[in-house]
């Protein structure tokens, strides 16, 4: 008996052991091998076609993106090779869904339309004959009535216009008092403004006296030196590690021309002849392509989240800013 609950409990610890083995594995497949992308694309005549693509572990996830002008923007996710998500099919099945749904409304409202415009007519007919019949006594009750009665109400209204005008006149003194109460308040407005102003400016005053002693100290700066390192790390984990660019540049004021090629020259040590510019200088021509090839690796990123929530300078500086 205590045999068999032995083996028992060492399958069950084996299983354990290799559940968590694969999940170790496939964290550590997730945090070290890099997603990779690439891109390419090009315009002429204004026309543009555009193509990117995201993949992980050697293309068993991938997800692909195209652009073309006159066309829908299309994405496409696989699985091990297998299409698992496709913008442009659903929307082929919706509008399929759509016609199958309006074809058997249209055809029946064809037959309640041929068979409500009998009833229509008759209706028409009855309602006129209604309307003729209501018509006939109210003539009746227009004729009964005497033009005596629409006279009565001609001499009712009363007229007092001087009343009303010796009521609207203000004396002089009381004019002057009001322009009086009018100064005094536009004054106070005045001062109340300068007094708002004040308020503000120390505000900013005292503000920016606080933010220049937080710079000022070490654990500041020593945040801000972590923080720019990880940034400095995330692009150089993000850019891509190949890249091409061609142009084939024409604009009709050949000083802007001259500006791009100017700037053009001052970055050529950065990329080193693989951004081409090709100058033209007796049409207006904006044509060009590009490719850029990269790698993403995700630990990376999460090491400088960690960072971010976990360092005791950062903390501190998240707590002085009320982040």
């Amino acid at each position: 008996m205590v045999s068999i609950i032995l083996t028992i409990l060492k399958i069950i610890g084996i299983g354990i052991l290799v559940i968590l083995g694969i999940i170790i594995f496939l964290v550590l497949l997730v945090l070290f091998v890099p997603v990779r992308y690439k891109a390419d694309g090009s315009y002429t005549d204004s026309h543009s076609n555009i193509f990117g693509k995201v993949s992980w572990l050697i293309g068993i996830v991938s997800v692909t993106v195209r652009y073309q002008n006159e066309q829908p923007f299309h994405i496409r996710a696989k699985l091990f090779c297998i299409p698992i998500f496709d913008n442009l099919k659903k929307r082929k099945k919706k509008a399929f869904r759509k016609r199958k749904k309006e074809e058997p409304q249209l055809q029946a409202a064809s037959v309640c339309e041929e068979g409500t415009t009998a009833q229509n007519k008759a209706e028409i007919t009855e309602t006129q004959r209604e309307t003729a019949a209501q018509q006939e006594p109210l003539t009746d009750i227009r004729r009964e009535s005497s033009p005596a009665e629409s006279g009565q109400t001609a001499d009712e209204v009363p007229v007092n216009e001087l009343d009303h005008e010796n009521t609207d006149k203000e004396t002089f003194f009381q004019k002057i008092q009001k322009i009086f109460i009018k100064l005094i308040k536009f004054f106070e407005n005045i001062k109340f403004t300068f007094q708002k102003i004040y308020v503000i400016i120390m505000k900013i005053k005292d503000n920016i006296k606080y933010y220049l002693e937080l710079l000022q100290r070490e654990s500041t700066k020593q945040a801000f030196g972590l923080c720019k390192k990880q940034l400095l790390r995330i692009l150089k984990n993000i850019s891509p590690t190949k890249y091409s660019v061609k142009l084939h540049l024409g604009f009709e004021d050949p000083a802007v021309l001259g500006n791009i090629l100017a700037v053009w020259g001052m970055i050529y040590p950065w990329h080193m002849g693989r951004i081409d510019i090709c100058p033209e200088f007796e049409e207006s021509i904006v044509e060009g392509s590009f490719f850029l090839k990269g790698r993403v690796r995700i630990y990376i990123l999460l090491w400088t989240v960690w960072l971010f929530l976990t360092d005791k300078n950062i903390k501190r500086l998240r707590k002085q800013l009320n982040l």
